[in-house]
């Protein structure tokens, strides 16, 4: 359980324009990205999820690296309610990473939010993680140059993104294995079950629907279906995406420099083959 001494939460920062209602701290690959769209529904606007962060503002993902090095590596002074407020402040809501791995400073920074925690079998989450987030840790080669071509944007969302996963599966290796990280997700679960009191939390699965989230939250049951989206299929296509929007940013960006310089060796050869002629 959060300390006592974060009872009672500090005014809130400039930064905070709707108060922080729900955290929803279940792992990635539990059913996020429908849980977005769900509390969303429910009027919990805006929920913010980890893909939501990778779009953000280059400050805003400035401010995402430095909290995540200083939770990692001691890199700086960790966030507070204030420096939460500056960066999550127009959120009712929030999911995924990186907000997962803040876990304890949130549930201590928001004392009044309730929790959620998105399950399913280790098992079946590991398979879909295998299946979605772990082939995108070796992105390809033009995805690697865009971010050293523009590092204080595409550089800065591919370290966001490296920093994710080594705060999600506590090591830099691409290659863990199956126990390791299924460990490390049932460890994840308990912690948030240690840090929230039994009647600030629940557990579920998106399985179950609207009944169980709308009776814990207080909201009429909705008779439209609940959000299912970013299944595997879906994932893997957005990720297809996203690439081929970098691999474009890179060939936009460099093309004209590339096509001038191109242009300055054919010039170049011509002038040289003409030359030739002329001694002959």
């Amino acid at each position: 359980m959060a300390s006592e001494s974060h009872s009672t939460p500090p005014p809130a920062a400039a930064g905070r324009t709707v108060p922080m209602q729900v955290l929803a701290l279940g792992f990635s690959r539990t059913g996020t990205a429908s849980l977005q769209l769900a509390l969303q529904e429910l009027g919990y606007v805006r929920t913010n999820h980890g893909f939501a962060v990778l779009a953000a503002s280059p400050e805003k993902i400035a401010l995402w690296i430095a909290a995540l090095r200083a939770k990692l590596y001691g890199e700086g002074a960790p966030f507070g309610r204030a420096e939460w407020d500056e960066l999550l402040g127009d959120c009712a809501a929030v999911t995924d990473v990186p907000h997962i791995l803040f876990a304890e400073e949130l549930i201590a920074a928001y004392p009044e939010a309730k929790v959620l925690l998105t399950t399913r079998t280790p098992e079946s989450w590991w398979r879909s993680y295998e299946a979605t987030i772990a082939p995108t840790l070796a992105p390809p080669f033009l995805v690697r140059l865009s971010g050293w071509l523009d590092p204080e944007y595409t550089g800065k969302k591919q370290e966001l993104a490296r920093l994710c996963f080594t705060g999600l599966l506590g090591t830099e290796s691409r290659n863990i294995t199956a126990d390791a990280a299924k460990a490390r997700y049932l460890a994840h679960n308990d912690a948030v079950r240690r840090l929230v009191p039994a009647e600030r939390l629940l557990e579920f699965e998106v399985k179950e629907g609207w009944a169980p989230l709308c009776a814990f939250l207080g909201k009429e049951p909705r008779a439209t279906p609940f959000p299912r989206v970013n299944d595997t299929a879906q994932f893997k296509q957005q990720i297809t995406l996203y690439l081929s929007a970098q691999r474009r940013a890179v060939l936009w960006t460099w093309a004209p420099a590339f096509s001038g310089s191109l242009l300055t060796v054919a010039t170049a050869v011509l002038i040289y083959a003409r030359l030739r002629r002329i001694g002959a």
